[in-house]
């Protein structure tokens, strides 16, 4: 089968690492792929990844894309080249590779809505909405989604399909010493340690954490933000004015995060809304202790009380009374953890999401 992907940047943000999994999946069973970014904003290592499991990457380039010249020729090259299907991930891709995957005829098209994107303005809901029909088949990564998907975003029903997204735990069963994770960033031996992943901006819900943290009982613990995002100096000012500055540390893009997970004390992650949150995932593959908001995909990969703790979103008192919890007993918090990992081990394999994937690509039912 010869697969198209179109999807709005390349920068190692979530959708991209899944689609990274799906490509390599799908390359060791003969499928060829191409996957075309429309923004030139790629991460070179992860783009040479893509190129060393033969997948050939395009990029056009906003500036191209917008002057017309980048759509005649994509439209030219997808007539040549004639694909068996196309795929469409994240809000520009969606728009643009919709209309051209039917104007040049590709047989099949499939769109996948990673979020409950509720920060649309009303504008890009309507261009969503129109364009959403082109599509045979809208892939969610979380059942919780479907309302959304069909209310918010204007899919059919029949059309859904929920396949969630997988984790290697392999990939994470190597741990930093605890002792080299507080040496990284010169904190006291005996701190404690919580990190939340994610880019840095309001949909993260980074603010709260922040707020809850001015309220965790214990005084030596240490807060590490991994991540990028326009939303990082509200955030360092939100720490200077509640008075933490000093315990919490921007590390900035990480590539060795499965190696930090196993390192923390607790991960806490309190997004104000998700798909399935590849972050949390990872914490599950990792054992680690996981404080989640209960939204969306996080209802699904933890259940409160058994394999970590979910709280309301926004609520700054809840998830502060959860991270006491979960850094008061630690034995309950490690027993949750290895339960999380469990649970990712046996319900969230790569090789699940790359099999339900390749049915839908060939029409078949998941």
């Amino acid at each position: 089968m010869k697969i198209v992907y179109f999807i709005d940047h390349l920068r190692a943000d979530g959708t991209q690492r899944m689609l990274g999994q799906l490509t390599r999946g799908l390359q060791e069973r003969g499928h060829a792929q191409v996957v075309v970014s429309l923004n030139e904003s790629v991460d070179l290592p992860f783009v040479k990844s893509l190129q060393a499991q033969e997948v050939t990457v395009r990029v056009i380039g906003k500036k191209i894309l917008l002057s017309g010249v980048g759509l005649v020729k994509t439209h030219q090259w997808l007539r040549a080249e004639k694909f068996d299907v196309a795929v469409t991930l994240l809000y520009a891709a969606d728009l643009v590779g919709r209309a051209l995957a039917r104007a040049a005829r590709v047989p099949r098209l499939i769109s996948s809505l990673r979020a409950r994107n509720i920060h649309y303005s009303p504008l890009k809901r309507a261009l969503t909405r129109l364009s959403m029909p082109l599509a045979d088949v809208v892939v969610l990564n979380s059942g919780t989604g479907r309302e959304f998907a069909i209310v918010g975003e204007g899919a059919a029903p029949h059309k859904l399909v929920v396949i969630p997204n997988g984790i290697c735990t392999e990939d994470y069963l190597s741990p930093l010493a605890r002792a080299a994770l507080r040496a990284q960033w010169n904190l006291p031996s005996d701190a404690r340690v919580l990190a939340s992943v994610g880019r840095l901006v309001p949909q993260k819900g980074l603010d709260v954490l922040l707020r809850a943290l001015a309220h965790v009982s214990e005084p030596n613990v240490h807060l590490i933000l991994i991540g990028e995002g326009d939303h990082e100096s509200k955030l360092r000012a939100l720490a200077a004015e509640l008075k933490i500055a000093a315990r919490v540390h921007f590390a900035g893009y990480r590539r060795d995060v499965p190696r930090l997970l196993g390192a923390l004390d607790v991960y806490v992650h309190p997004a104000r809304f998700e798909g399935m949150s590849n972050a949390v995932l990872e914490a599950m593959a990792a054992g680690c202790p996981i404080v989640a908001s209960a939204v969306d995909g996080n209802v699904e990969l933890i259940e409160n009380g058994v394999e970590g703790w979910l709280v309301p979103s926004d609520d700054v008192a809840e998830l502060a009374r959860a991270m006491n919890e979960a850094l008061a007993q630690e034995r309950e918090a490690h027993r949750r953890g290895r339960a999380a990992q469990e649970r990712a081990r046996k319900c969230f394999s790569v090789d699940a999401m790359v099999e339900q994937w390749e049915r839908v690509l060939y029409g078949k039912t998941v």
